[in-house]
C-alpha cells in the first residue's frame, strides 16, 4: 500500500489547484477512500485531507511572498473557491491575515521545508530570536529534550520549537536555534500551558531546492506542558521524505498591521 500513498501523494501536489476530493483521490490509485485514508494517515501522519491543505496553504505563502498576484487571484490558483472562506482558514491557521503576510519581515523570517524550496534565515537574522528568555510568567513551564541527527545533517542550523499541529503554519509558541551535532540538548522557557507538538528543521542558511541536506524530527506524541513544572521530550531527525507535508512558518510578529477589507484583498 506504501506505493498507493506515493500516488496519492503526487496526485496532490499535481492538482493541489483544482476541485479534488478524498474520492477522486481513492480513484487515482484503486483503493476505498475509508482504506486510503487509514493507510495513508499511517504513513504520511496526517490523512490526506489535512494533507491537501498544507499543500495549498503552502503554495498560498508562497504567492503571497514571491508574486504580485492579488489574494483574489491566489486563492482560485491554490483551490479554494471562495475569498472569504479561505481568508478565515489562512487567518485561523497561520496567526494572520494574507495581507499581513506580504509584510516584508514575514519573508526576512520565513522557515520553508519541502521537497522543491526549503529555507533557513541568515545567521544575522537569526540573532535575538531565541532562546525565549526565562521570566517565571505565570500559567507556563518549560520543556526540554534532545535532538539527535544523523551524520549528514552536519553543519545544519536547527530549529526547534512547540506547534499547534504537526504540520505547523503558525509560529511556534516557543522556540530556540540550535548548533548541528550528534546530540543537542534544548530547554524551551515560557512555553504556554498546554499540549503542543514538538517540531525540529534542519538545514544550511539560505535557499536549497531539493530534500538532501533537510532533516526534519517530530515529538511521537503531543506534549503536554504545566504551570511550573519541565516536560521532557526526544526528537529523532531523519531527511525530509517525499511524502512530508510541505512546511513554511515565519517567526516574524505583525500583530500590530491592520486586518483585510475587501478591497485590499482583491484590488
Amino acid at each position: 500500500m506504501r506505493e498507493a500513498v506515493y500516488k496519492a501523494v503526487a496526485m496532490i501536489h499535481r492538482r493541489f489547484s483544482e476541485s479534488i476530493t478524498l474520492e477522486d483521490i481513492a480513484n487515482e490509485v484503486f483503493v476505498s477512500p475509508f482504506h486510503l485514508s487509514r493507510v495513508f494517515a499511517q504513513e504520511v501522519g496526517v490523512p490526506p485531507g489535512r494533507y491537501l491543505t498544507a499543500v495549498r496553504m503552502f503554495e498560498a505563502k508562497k504567492l503571497l511572498i514571491s508574486s504580485p498576484m492579488n489574494v483574489c487571484d491566489i486563492v482560485h490558483s491554490v483551490g479554494y473557491n471562495s475569498v472569504g472562506t479561505f481568508t478565515s482558514r489562512f487567518t485561523r491557521a497561520v496567526g494572520m491575515t494574507p495581507r499581513q503576510y506580504r509584510h516584508p519581515d514575514v519573508e526576512r523570517l520565513l522557515v520553508t521545508a519541502s521537497g522543491g524550496f526549503s529555507r533557513m534565515p541568515c545567521t544575522h537574522e537569526l540573532e535575538g530570536l531565541g532562546p525565549t528568555p526565562v521570566s517565571g510568567r505565570p500559567g507556563t513551564g518549560t520543556l526540554s529534550g534532545t535532538v539527535e541527527l544523523p551524520r549528514s545533517a552536519n553543519g545544519t542550523n536547527v530549529l526547534v520549537g512547540a506547534f499547534h499541529s504537526r504540520i505547523p503554519q503558525q509560529a511556534p509558541v516557543a522556540h530556540r536555534f540550535l548548533p548541528s551535532g550528534p546530540r543537542v540538548d534544548f530547554t524551551l522557557t515560557d512555553v504556554p500551558v498546554g499540549s503542543w507538538t514538538i517540531v525540529a528543521l534542519a538545514m544550511r542558511t539560505g535557499i536549497s531546492y531539493g530534500r538532501e541536506n533537510v532533516f526534519v524530527g517530530v515529538s511521537p506524541a503531543r506534549v503536554g506542558v504545566s504551570p511550573g513544572d519541565e516536560a521532557r521530550t526526544h526528537l529523532s531527525m531523519r531527511r525530509l521524505a517525499p511524502t512530508d507535508a510541505p512546511i513554511a512558518v515565519t517567526l516574524a510578529d505583525t500583530s500590530p498591521l491592520p486586518v483585510d477589507s475587501p478591497a485590499l484583498v482583491c484590488g
